[in-house]
């Protein structure tokens, strides 16, 4: 049987999902990567997109908006800003979001302020590439 680790992903809520998997695939800010049980120690910045797992039994997805990845000790940890389900994902809502970050980046006058939109743009285009895909 496969060797399996802990994944523990955390938001500023509480804990969103702790369980025993078999592989992670995360989207850091440098590339997408994945970890197995016995990975070496990492620490990485994660960029909006699609945090894949895969347990025993199934595989399934969660989105996230960003955050932090560390691996020590077979046990991973995703510090995350928001993470959802496919089902906890409102696309008109995500629809609406994308509009008003498309309206604030067409705005903004300032190089900080065209950098806030352009991460609210890529997070809420994370949301809605998931839910369409």
């Amino acid at each position: 049987m496969p060797k399996l680790f802990t994944l523990e992903i955390i938001t500023p809520l509480g804990t969103f999902f702790k369980d025993e998997i078999l592989h992670v695939r995360a989207p850091g800010v440098d590339g997408d990567f994945g970890v197995l049980a016995d990975h070496a120690p990492l620490m990485a910045g994660l960029r909006p997109g699609r945090l894949r797992v895969e347990d025993p039994d199934e595989s399934f997805d969660f989105v996230m908006t960003g955050g932090f990845f560390e691996v020590h000790s077979n046990r991973a940890v995703v510090l995350a800003e928001t993470c959802l389900r496919k089902e906890d994902v409102d696309l008109e809502r995500a629809i609406r979001a994308r509009d008003r970050a498309l309206q604030a980046l067409a705005e903004a006058k300032t190089p900080e302020a065209q950098e806030e939109a352009r991460a609210n743009l890529a997070k809420v285009m994370a949301l809605i590439k998931f839910i369409e895909e």
